[in-house]
């Protein structure tokens, strides 16, 4: 009901928060970009690169925020649609059983691990010799993509019911999400998907060493504009 998404988004919610701040930017973005068009202005292809992460690492030492700014950035209406109907999804479920910290951490995380395999993929591989100057990414595709590893991985026989489907195991959306990155590696957005497998490998490792003891979402703790309720 209506009522009950108004008082999620009304909550103190971590997940609340992050899918506001990206359609805050993103509304923002488009607002701008009305103004630029307005001005016929090119302003608004110099704003993308500007927050958007570079592959390569002469423009990135030069404009180190991106690592940060571009999992918050989404251009195209249907990539921010489809990337918080995700973390809405999949962020709920994570708060089932895990604590908003350990969302937040996860989140940002797995974006800089996104970041950092699509800066390595195009700066290894004979591919992208030709492209890793100018290619960016942007968008909170990595960040989601570990939440949902995660918490698949921490709780792999959750059902959710899929249209003309039935109940499904997260597992198995998971690991048809890996697949389906790995395959599209050779499309046009072969940045994007590459991201997608670094936050992935982020949301993997994190649960994995969470259950050995090590919470790795602590070094949030040390940010005191951060507060937490209901953090262990």
């Amino acid at each position: 009901p209506f009522s009950n998404l108004k008082g999620f988004f009304k909550s103190k919610n971590m997940l609340a928060k992050l899918i506001i701040i990206n359609v805050v930017v993103w509304l923002a973005i488009m607002v701008l970009d009305v103004l630029f068009d307005l001005f016929n202005s090119s302003a608004r292809e110099s704003l993308i690169e500007w927050l958007a992460v570079p592959a390569s690492m002469g423009k990135l030492i030069t404009r180190p925020w991106t690592l940060f700014t571009y999992m918050f950035l989404h251009y195209d209406f249907w990539h921010i649609l489809f990337n918080m109907l995700w973390l809405f999804w999949f962020g709920k479920i994570f708060l089932e059983y895990l604590n908003q910290r350990q969302l937040l951490a996860t989140y940002l995380f797995g974006g800089l691990a996104g970041a950092a395999f699509f800066i390595l993929s195009y700066n290894i591989f004979p591919k992208f010799q030709d492209a890793y100057i100018q290619s960016v990414a942007l968008g909170a595709s990595a960040s989601v993509m570990a939440i949902v590893v995660g918490i698949s991985y921490y709780v792999p026989n959750y059902k959710i019911h899929l249209m003309f489907i039935g109940p499904v195991k997260i597992l198995y959306i998971a690991m048809f999400s890996i697949v389906l990155d790995i395959l599209m590696i050779r499309s046009s957005n072969s940045g994007g998907h590459l991201a997608h497998l670094g936050g992935a490998m982020w949301g993997f490792y994190y649960i994995y060493m969470l259950k050995k003891g090590t919470d790795f979402s602590t070094i949030l703790t040390k940010l005191p504009r951060f507060s937490f309720s209901g953090s262990s």
